[in-house]
């Protein structure tokens, strides 16, 4: 059975810290998986009739599925934002046939604001903020609290989604 594990939430919460963290975790306890950390997506100008660019971003998880799936992968860590039924069912129609958890990382604005600032350098640091204050509206997923460490977070996700055994 093919596993997939999405962690989704605003701009600047920790998704690509949490996925690299999770990987981490994977590795040391021998447990084969795979991940992609992106919004898949970016391209400019987008395709016809695709404003999101979600087809672009099916196609391209589908690609990186199938070479991830040839090695023998069945399990997928997933770091996107997440916030629709439309945004999940790309994910469904790129990875047929899995068991899909989504676990969404929130943290106080405060503190999402100070992350995007320390990232984003450019022009895009507005629109980013503006972005993620829309996203962190989403309800979908499991909440899991990003103002702790990023080993704690990483750990207490792959437990919930039964990747590793909780501690006791």
């Amino acid at each position: 059975m093919v596993s997939v594990v999405i962690i989704t939430g605003p701009c600047g919460v920790g998704k690509s810290s949490v996925v690299f963290e999770c990987m981490e975790l994977l590795e040391e306890a021998g447990v084969a998986a795979a991940m992609v950390d992106a919004e898949l997506a970016y391209v400019h100008p987008k395709p016809a009739g695709d404003a999101h660019g979600y087809a672009v971003a099916e196609a391209g998880l589908r690609a990186l599925w199938t070479v991830y799936q040839e090695q023998g992968i069945a399990r997928l860590l997933l770091g996107r934002v997440a916030e629709n039924a439309e945004q999940l069912s790309l994910v469904e129609r790129a990875v047929p046939n899995a068991d899909i958890q989504v676990f969404r990382l929130v943290a106080a604005p405060e503190t999402i604001r100070r992350r995007i600032e320390k990232r984003e350098i450019g022009s895009g640091l507005d629109r980013h903020v503006q972005r993620g204050e829309e996203i962190a509206r989403s309800t979908l997923g499991e909440p899991i609290d990003a103002e702790r460490p990023v080993v704690l977070i990483g750990r207490e996700l792959l437990e919930l989604a039964g990747w590793l055994p909780a501690r006791a």
